[in-house]
């Protein structure tokens, strides 16, 4: 059930982690010694089916990426986002792109770091498209927010939801049989939404049409975001005191 590509939204310009994204791109931020994007180019590889491929979409700095990943990774297919400083949707869009429109994938931020045991609960979880979640936060103004119905599906996401389940924690599946749906909902995203969608609005419309995402619950193993310098901090702290962070493991049948 892993999926046979991973597009990894890399291309914005990082601006509350300014001074350090003033000359580098937020996936080339370092936190306790790596890269944002090592971590996240390790957590694609976990989650990938054999023979899968990583599709990373660049734009601010897009050079220094290229170099990265040149000497790092030259396996992965990077492709350009120009409209960069413009709507998340977007780069979203330069990574559809590089699809065939049969390819099922996951879709994944790259200012998240996630323990490497997150790829194979999510990858393990039922449903066509499936959106990374979690229950134990408490959520913030700025965090993404989810309300299920009673078969635990998305019906409503949004940072605005005042009432709501759970947090979504910047992934989303999509399978063979989600993919036809999933696109039709993106394309009629980026046809609304140009100047100000981001991807989290393509769940939300499918919603909308009948068609909820499914949820995986990832509670319980922690993740870090780097979104601000406060983060950055923080999330180095919690490496550097806590070594077995990404090598946490997943049992998928604790009751045994």
């Amino acid at each position: 059930m892993k999926p046979n590509t991973v597009v990894l939204l890399a291309a914005g310009l990082g601006a509350r982690l300014r001074p350090l994204t003033a000359t580098l791109p937020k996936a080339l931020v370092s936190c306790a010694g790596w890269p944002l994007l090592s971590y996240d180019l390790a957590f694609a590889r976990r989650a990938l089916a054999p023979g899968g491929r990583i599709v990373v979409v660049a734009g601010y700095h897009e050079d220094l990426v290229a170099e990265f990943l040149e000497l790092e990774a030259p396996d992965v297919r990077m492709v350009i986002n120009p409209d960069f400083e413009k709507a998340n949707i977007l780069s979203v869009a330069a990574g559809v792109r590089a699809l065939a429109p049969q390819d099922d994938f996951l879709l994944m931020n790259v200012d998240h770091i996630y323990p490497l045991a997150f790829a194979d609960r999510f990858t393990a979880a039922t449903g066509d498209v499936v959106c990374a979640t979690d229950f134990d936060r408490t959520l913030v103004a700025d965090d993404m927010k989810v309300a299920l119905d009673g078969a635990r599906r998305v019906i409503r996401i949004s940072k605005k939801l005042t009432e709501f389940d759970c947090g979504y924690i910047g992934m989303t599946l999509v399978r063979p049989a989600g993919v036809a749906a999933w696109r039709e909902s993106f394309t009629a995203v980026l046809a609304a939404r140009p100047d100000n969608g981001v991807a989290e609005d393509v769940v939300q419309a499918l919603a909308d049409s009948g068609r909820p995402a499914s949820i995986c619950d990832l509670s319980g193993l922690g993740w870090l975001e780097v979104d601000t310098l406060a983060d950055l901090e923080i999330a180095e702290e919690q490496l550097m005191a806590d070594q077995d962070f990404l090598h946490r493991t997943w049992d998928p049948d604790p009751g045994r």
